[in-house]
């Protein structure tokens, strides 16, 4: 015998089944984790992740950059950079060396960062090229200018 408890649980599941699947933010959390685990699948021979692979990538494309340089070029919280930046630092692909400021620490690549690097972009390229082909060229190329506007317009920054 169904209780009330079972009736308004199945009510909310019919209501978020009716507007759940219209909600923005789940469905870009729901492409962004199908997408890491695709790139994490091609990145994995390298032994970096598809986390670390652009912390990585600005820190070589614009070094030295402070931990905060990195989470707001990238839009992520200071406290994933630091835990990436920790692990390549930790795997020997960036140093960190105080700033000019004591509480400022400063990301710079090295040699073995950049081999890394190096190494990882003809994976990133097979990951792009996978998914380019799984969804077409042309959704493919929408999608990504897409996705930085939408990450810069709700970051409250329209330039990109």
């Amino acid at each position: 015998m169904a209780t009330p408890n079972d009736k308004r649980v199945a009510a909310g599941v019919r209501a978020y089944r009716a507007r759940g699947f219209d909600c923005l933010c789940g469905n870009m959390r729901m492409a962004s984790r199908a997408l890491t685990q695709l790139y994490d699948a091609y990145l994995a021979p390298c032994g970096l992740s598809s986390g670390q692979l652009p912390v990585l990538w600005s820190v070589i494309a614009a070094e030295p950059l402070s931990l905060g340089e990195i989470a707001d070029w990238l839009v992520m919280d200071k406290t994933t950079v630091s835990r990436n930046v920790a692990a390549l630092a930790a795997m020997g692909l960036v140093e960190l060396k105080p700033g000019p400021d004591a509480r400022v620490k400063l990301a710079t690549s090295t040699g073995k960062g950049r081999k890394a690097f190096a190494a990882a972009m003809p994976r990133w390229k097979a990951a792009q090229a996978s998914v380019e082909k799984k969804i077409g060229r042309g959704t493919f190329a929408q999608a990504v200018v897409g996705a930085r506007k939408l990450a810069r317009k709700v970051q409250g920054n329209a330039a990109d």
